[in-house]
């Protein structure tokens, strides 16, 4: 049998291995148009800033792909997808490629936004970029150096745009943030780590301009900066867009797969066509696209025991969780973060927030199971709440975790616990004072967790 996937990110890549895992005698190939074997793409900001170079980004080598017998195709762009037929068509070639089982692992593009001018400064070069590839990464490299950029605006305040402005300004360029939300990382963070996050950015020398929607993007020959909707221009000799990401359908949709905002998978990751699977950021299932390292990883291991007939597990959807470094700082964010206000029925949520050390935690429970959490510039129990979400957790323990402490008034009893308050009684100012018998902070004495 011949499985080809389109394809080598991170989701077409663990999907050919996870095939040849549990089958060594199919034959796997794999093509992509890029130039380069697997990569990273989390670490493409520090290719602009020589923080790493091309070698350290590629995870798989040559020889990874002979070892394991996959056949991997670069420089190979599929234009053309004939499910009756069951072949590809490659750009530029006149023979199409056969398959039995075609596994679509296309990836998305960056989003760009309604921004005037935005598209036409992109395609004609004009210091307008996003960054999803190695050649983005140089290219904007290129930009910089031959240019003689002095200051850059990243529009996006997400993961990836944070570490992009974080690197760019590592270029020693002035670097401006905008971000259309109110917070930053709002999909990771609440609003209290949000502040504390554009606190440690803004100590970097990186501006961070919130709630914010930009409205064009100036300059003739070459960018000169950005119009927001309120009237106020930001200058800049070059705009890096870094705001989320589109699923690539169209190869599958001109084939006539179901598409809708990605490509339409059941529960086995297979798509309307029956031997047509698709994993990655280019799937949606149950009206949902995920566009994370973990979702890719999961869905590998599914699809490629459903294509090989192994359907013993279906997929459930992933968490969302992201364990990772932002400007230098260690961060968890996992599952639920942030119940609506009107969920207030069963949540609880136990939080240490401590903005002198630059540290945040935050664990959300509901009918004491472990739903979500937050932890930054301390990951120390990381391993802990990966291995509890979902399960019931004891609240005592918790908080020892999380080294809280209630403390208790001598003169009234009233009680101060740090896990409800949100505020470390170390951090409360020195004329806090008992809000039952107006006592000083002097008359409290703490207690341990437990």
């Amino acid at each position: 049998m011949k499985v080809v996937i389109i394809g080598n990110n991170v989701a077409g890549t663990f999907t050919a291995q996870n095939l040849r895992n549990l089958n060594n005698d199919i034959e796997i190939e794999i093509y992509t148009q890029e130039r380069y074997p697997y990569y990273t793409r989390v670490k493409l900001p520090e290719l602009i800033s020589d923080k790493v170079t091309i070698d350290d980004l590629i995870v798989f080598k040559e020889d990874w792909y002979k070892n394991k017998r996959l056949n991997l195709h670069l420089n190979k762009r599929v234009n053309a997808l004939n499910p009756s037929n069951k072949i590809l068509q490659i750009e530029g070639e006149n023979d199409p490629v056969v398959y039995d089982k075609l596994v679509l692992a296309l990836g998305s593009t960056p989003n760009i936004p309604s921004i005037k001018n935005a598209v036409e400064m992109k395609t004609e070069n004009k210091g307008l970029f996003t960054l999803r590839s190695i050649d983005d990464a140089l290219d904007i490299k290129d930009f910089i150096k031959n240019r003689n950029a002095k200051n850059a605006i990243v529009i996006g305040g997400g993961l990836l745009g944070l570490e992009l402005a974080n690197q760019i300004n590592n270029t020693n360029l002035m670097t401006t943030v905008v971000e259309f939300f109110p917070r930053l990382l709002p999909r990771q963070l609440d609003e209290d780590c949000g502040g504390m996050l554009k606190q440690e950015i803004e100590n970097r020398g990186i501006k961070v301009i919130l709630n914010s929607v930009t409205e064009e993007i100036l300059g003739n020959g070459t960018v000169s900066g950005i119009k927001l909707k309120n009237g106020k221009i930001i200058n800049g000799d070059l705009v890096l867009i870094q705001a989320g990401i589109r699923p690539t359908i169209d190869l599958a949709k001109n084939a006539g797969l179901n598409t809708n905002r990605g490509i339409i998978v059941d529960e086995f990751l297979q798509t309307s066509e029956k031997d047509i699977f698709a994993v990655g950021d280019c799937i949606e299932y149950k009206d949902q696209i995920w566009g994370i390292i973990p979702a890719c990883m999961e869905q590998s291991k599914i699809a490629a025991a459903s294509l090989l007939g192994l359907k013993k597990v279906d997929y459930k959807g992933t968490i969302p969780k992201n364990t990772l470094k932002i400007v230098g700082l260690d961060l968890t964010s996992i599952g639920m973060i942030n119940p609506d206000k009107e969920q207030t029925v069963g949540w609880e949520i136990l939080r240490r927030a401590d903005k002198k050390d630059c540290c945040y935690q935050k664990l959300v429970l509901k009918d004491n199971k472990l739903k979500g959490a937050i932890l930054f510039g301390e990951n120390k129990i990381m391993s802990y709440v990966y291995n509890k979400m979902e399960e019931d957790v004891d609240k005592d323990e918790l908080k020892k975790l999380l080294d809280l402490r209630t403390y208790n008034c001598n003169k009234c009893g009233s009680e101060y616990d740090e896990a409800e308050m949100g505020i470390l009684f170390k951090d409360l100012p020195p004329d806090w004072r008992c809000p039952n018998c107006k006592c000083t902070k002097k008359e409290f004495v703490g207690n341990s967790s437990t």
